[in-house]
């Protein structure tokens, strides 16, 4: 998924005609500088295997899954890891917040 894909499914969810969730799979310490308003859950991607039950009510509802990181990098293996579990509808940001806050948001602070 591109930035600005995610740019129009966030809006969209705004408005109720869309419903997704959002994954952070940095660390604290990033999400601290900068994240994409709407995340629904910061789980950094070296804790996902030990934390995946977290998401038990995220795979039972059947909603897609939006991962992303830094780069798109550590949010593609993230969603090998979630695919591997019995995640189907999961999708990677692509070119991560550097790229988002390039297309859609400069206010994003990049690092």
């Amino acid at each position: 998924m591109n930035p600005k894909e995610l740019k129009n499914r966030l809006d969209a969810r705004k408005s109720g005609s869309d419903d997704f969730y959002l994954l952070d799979v940095r660390n604290p310490n990033e999400q601290e500088i900068s994240t994409i308003e709407g995340t629904d859950l910061l789980i950094p991607v070296a804790e996902l295997p030990a934390r995946i039950g977290e998401l038990d009510s995220w795979k039972s509802s059947g909603k897609e899954i939006i991962v992303y990181c830094r780069s798109g990098a550590r949010s593609a293996n993230a969603c090998g890891v979630l695919k591997s579990t019995g995640f189907s509808k999961v999708f990677n940001l692509e070119g991560g917040i550097l790229l988002y806050s390039d297309e859609v948001d400069p206010s994003l602070a990049k690092y």
